[in-house]
């Protein structure tokens, strides 16, 4: 196959592939969106993370002291329960949905700055190849 063929199938594939991908990242960060409501403003960064084989996702993240945020996690995938646990960067359990009913959000707020871990684990699913996370964040103004 000579060289202008070949870009000309490849800009093609991009021009029929690259809706498809992106309406998916329109449907993940809808789903992750509607939680984070008007009270909020999103902090205009789409967090997106392949979910791992072992079902996992990872997201770090600094949170600024004297503000009120809200995380809102969700996933491609229609199986399985989300799991969202925030850490500190030792590793400490500061917050896990699993003791709040799976909620996909949380309200929160640190009187200093920390970086944290946001980790989304998939239970009772096998993650499909290309399963993606999302972490939507919100602070109040």
């Amino acid at each position: 196959m000579n060289k202008p063929i070949a870009i000309l199938l490849s800009a093609l594939a991009y021009l029929l592939l690259a809706p498809m991908a992106q309406a998916q990242h329109e449907t993940l960060g809808e789903r992750c969106g509607k939680h984070i409501t008007s009270a909020y403003i999103a902090d205009g960064q789409e967090h997106v993370a392949p979910i791992k084989a072992n079902g996992r996702a990872e997201f770090r993240t600094t949170f600024f002291g004297r503000s009120t945020y809200r995380l809102s996690v969700c996933t491609t995938m229609n199986e399985g329960r989300v799991v969202m646990s925030v850490y500190d960067t030792d590793k400490n359990l500061l917050f896990c949905n699993r003791d709040y009913d799976y909620s996909p959000y949380w309200d929160f707020s640190f009187t200093s700055t920390v970086t944290c871990i946001v980790q989304i684990d998939v239970e009772q699913a096998t993650p499909p190849r290309g399963a993606a996370a999302m972490l939507a964040i919100g602070y109040k103004p």
